[in-house]
């Protein structure tokens, strides 16, 4: 058996491109269909939208006849510019803050051989880099919400970068970032708390009843269910965010935009198209880290079926 090396910064950065692109191109549909239902009550050029078209359902119907099926992958390569370069981002940052994170712990208990982190290293940990590798994406993310609309219909990203450019300058890319940032990086704090302690759980039942769990199922069930939940508690920001960047010129703040959205459309306001973005994060939350802890498994040599070195 040879000796386990711990991936480097190139692997981290591989394996997360490689777990966005996947996940982009699978569930790009989900995030058309949840941005439509978000964009509220102004359908293309200004018009009213019909009811139907503001439900799950409707609004499947109403692209497909009007864009085919290839319409639900509609925002698909704005989705790759901003999520594969993301994702690899953001587990760069990860592997680097939460090497820093053990260190400090290591240093605080004097414990040097302390291999595992605490539940509060990995939400800061998973909160800071999503922060991070966000705001630095964040011009991919204002293009994908503008190019998946029906707000411009027929506009590519070339036009709604155009677009944007000549509605607010350089700001114009940077709208909704307050929002994106208190909805990603509790997220992604939340997120990776869950997703390990859900993984603990899993693998001290399995141990109690003498079963032996392939990682990747082990993985699978912990990505969803900790995507869901996290994904329940930061839906109202999800829907500000998108609020704000389709329409800036009635959402213009972070506080005035939750007061509109609740005085117009009341507290369900805040959960439109929750249910597809709870099914498009869970599933991509359990693609993303499967693919991801896949590959760094994978690079390591000696023994194969071990956890990533981060995993833990």
């Amino acid at each position: 058996m040879g000796v386990s090396r711990a991936p480097g910064s190139a692997v981290h950065l591989g394996a997360g491109a490689l777990s966005g692109m996947t996940s982009c191109v699978l569930l790009q549909p989900f995030d058309l269909l949840k941005t439509r239902v978000q964009q509220g009550q102004q359908g293309q050029q200004g018009q009213s939208a019909p009811r139907a078209a503001r439900s799950v359902i409707g609004t499947v119907r109403a692209v497909v006849s009007s864009e085919g099926v290839l319409g639900l992958w509609r925002g698909t390569l704005p989705s790759l510019m901003r999520n594969a370069p993301g994702t690899s981002l953001y587990f760069y940052f990860l592997s680097q803050t939460r090497a820093a994170c053990l260190g400090l712990e290591r240093w605080a208990s004097g414990d040097r051989t302390r291999a595992a982190l605490g539940p509060t290293s990995n939400m800061a940990a998973g909160a800071s880099s999503r922060a991070l590798a966000g705001f630095i994406l964040m011009p991919g993310t204002v293009l994908k919400v503008q190019c998946e609309s029906n707000l411009n219909r027929g506009a590519g990203i070339a036009a709604a970068a155009r677009r944007i450019w000549r509605n607010g300058g350089v700001r114009g890319f940077f709208v909704g970032a307050v929002p994106t940032a208190i909805r990603d990086a509790p997220y992604a704090g939340l997120y990776l708390l869950l997703y390990e302690s859900i993984k603990r759980q899993e693998r001290a039942l399995a141990h109690s009843r003498d079963l032996l769990l392939p990682e990747t199922a082990v993985t699978m069930v912990a990505g969803v269910a900790a995507g869901l939940l996290a994904s329940y508690i930061t839906q109202p920001f999800d829907m500000v965010k998108t609020r704000m960047q389709l329409r800036p010129q009635e959402y213009r703040s972070v506080a005035q935009s939750f007061a509109k959205i609740y005085r117009d459309e009341a507290v369900a306001g805040f959960f439109r198209g929750i249910s597809l973005r709870v099914l498009r994060k869970g599933i991509q939350a359990s693609l993303v880290f499967t693919l991801y802890e896949w590959v760094l498994r994978a690079s390591s040599s000696g023994d194969r079926g071990a956890p990533a070195k981060l995993a833990a």
